[in-house]
């Protein structure tokens, strides 16, 4: 008999996680060797005319202290995800951590990782002045490094950054190093945690292994290429997930068992691939692209969805995608065309209850305003461009009638929301805005009415609405 995940105990290193691993695993504990989305991955790489990433200079930061948002332990990284924002100075830049070299010395006391996102340090702080080495890749297949450490006083405004970064960009020299970044930032999701870091271990053994077997026949490998972990990069559905720098290529859906041996070169797919010359100048044979692993190709940096989905089809193989289920919209599904209800409780934060119906297929938020509930404003109508229909879906306490377990996700979710059990980056990002946001939140234009939902009130769930 199957144990569920939420029952197991755990060992290694997924123990040592600060976080609950289970929703990475399958009904028998282990991590599927199918992808958790099986929608078609071409076009899903952010549209970044630039990646920086943060390499600790100082201090390691391994990804075992990285709270779910970076921004509320490091000060340079809150002015430089500031700066990327639409509009700021470094618009079109992504910015990530990762954790650095294993023979600097630990910091005291090590980052929280469970500090909350809207967390900040107050100003003149020693945080202030963490120095972080700042690796930074071109669409170009180019990569520079800034000539110094950077901390949050010595950054550069934000004109003069970019226009330095630019002139790094237009004089870099090709360079015999590659990156592999692996997402292992299971904070923000457990199957970044879990599937990346099993990703990363396996990478690292088989680079150690090619490094070796060349020694033996008195060679070099032909580049020397690192392998380290990255904060968030979008795409949790998608883990593990894996970047190949300085070529910009980016992978999802990777297992240890997607990336076989080539008999000819006894070396993995994806570290061949970061063997393979970084951009198309001077590739007369087209190595670049002819060793990209296009079955697990999600984009490239520098260009955007569509140009992404071209080139897959103008270089990759052809591909049928037998379990292609195509994404759906939240919205509602033909909820006028049935007369199947099911009945609702909300709870008001003052601790009022409403017991209204819903019908099958139709968005919490729809069932909110239509008995006019208070605290659910859907400024935008639910298209998800706002966090006005924000509330919390948990269980009960012992006391059922008092306030709920926000602070936890429902037991049994999948079986309660269904399809919308897991939340997309999209909700995930605009949940960002939510005041008082918790590990039960949900945005309701996001949750539709489902059977599950009938036997989950009986048992004491209920939506809470957040103070307005």
């Amino acid at each position: 008999m199957s144990v569920p995940c939420a029952l197991r105990s755990y060992s290694g290193k997924v123990a040592q996680r600060p976080y609950d691993p289970s929703p990475a695993f399958d009904a028998r504990g282990k991590i599927p060797a199918a992808p958790y989305d099986p929608s078609p991955l071409p076009g899903t790489a952010p549209a970044y005319e630039a990646h920086l990433v943060l390499h600790p200079a100082r201090y390691q930061r391994p990804d075992t202290t990285w709270p779910s948002h970076l921004e509320s332990v490091s000060p340079l990284v809150s002015e430089l995800s500031s700066r990327a924002r639409a509009g700021g100075s470094l618009a079109g830049f992504g910015i990530s951590v990762s954790e650095g070299d294993d023979d600097l010395p630990e910091a005291h006391p090590p980052w929280d990782a469970h500090r909350d996102k809207a967390m900040r340090d107050p100003p003149n702080q020693a945080a202030e002045d963490e120095l972080f080495w700042l690796y930074a890749y071109g669409s170009s297949g180019t990569f520079v490094q800034w000539h110094t450490p950077l901390s949050l006083r010595t950054l550069p405004s934000g004109e003069a950054m970019r226009s330095q970064l630019v002139t790094l960009f237009e004089n870099a020299q090709n360079t015999n190093e590659a990156h592999i970044y692996v997402c292992t930032h299971g904070m923000r999701d457990c199957r970044c945690g879990v599937v990346g870091s099993e990703l990363i271990d396996a990478l690292r053994a088989q680079w150690e292994q090619h490094a070796q077997r060349c020694a033996s026949q008195g060679q070099k490998p032909l580049k020397r290429v690192r392998i380290m972990p990255i904060s968030h990069v979008g795409g949790h559905k998608w883990a593990a997930n894996a970047l190949v720098y300085p070529h910009g290529d980016w992978y999802g859906n990777l297992r240890t068992t997607d990336a076989p041996y080539v008999q000819t070169t006894h070396i993995s797919l994806l570290l061949r691939a970061a063997l393979a010359p970084a951009s198309s100048r001077h590739d007369i044979h087209d190595m670049r692209e002819r060793l990209v692993v296009w079955p697990r190709w999600r984009g490239r940096l520098g260009m955007n969805a569509l140009q992404q989905q071209a080139h897959r089809d103008a270089w990759g193989p052809s591909v049928v995608f037998p379990a292609h289920l195509a994404p759906r919209a939240r919205e509602e599904l033909q909820a006028t065309e049935t007369h199947d209800t099911v009945a609702l409780r909300f709870r008001s934060h003052e601790g009022q209850w409403f017991e209204v119906e819903g019908r099958l297929g139709e968005t919490l938020m729809s069932v909110a305003k239509r008995h006019n509930l208070p605290a659910i404003e859907a400024t935008c109508g639910g298209e998800l461009e706002c966090a006005t229909c924000h509330a919390y879906l948990c269980d009960a306490n012992a006391d059922q009638l008092a306030q709920g377990q926000q602070d936890t996700p429902p037991a049994g979710a999948d079986a309660i929301l269904g399809d919308d059990a897991w939340i997309s980056d999209e909700e995930d990002d605009m949940l960002e805005y939510a005041l008082r946001r918790k590990a039960s939140s949900r945005l309701t234009c996001q949750v539709r009415v489902t059977p599950g939902m009938a036997a989950w009130m009986k048992r004491g769930g209920r939506i809470e609405l957040p103070p307005h």
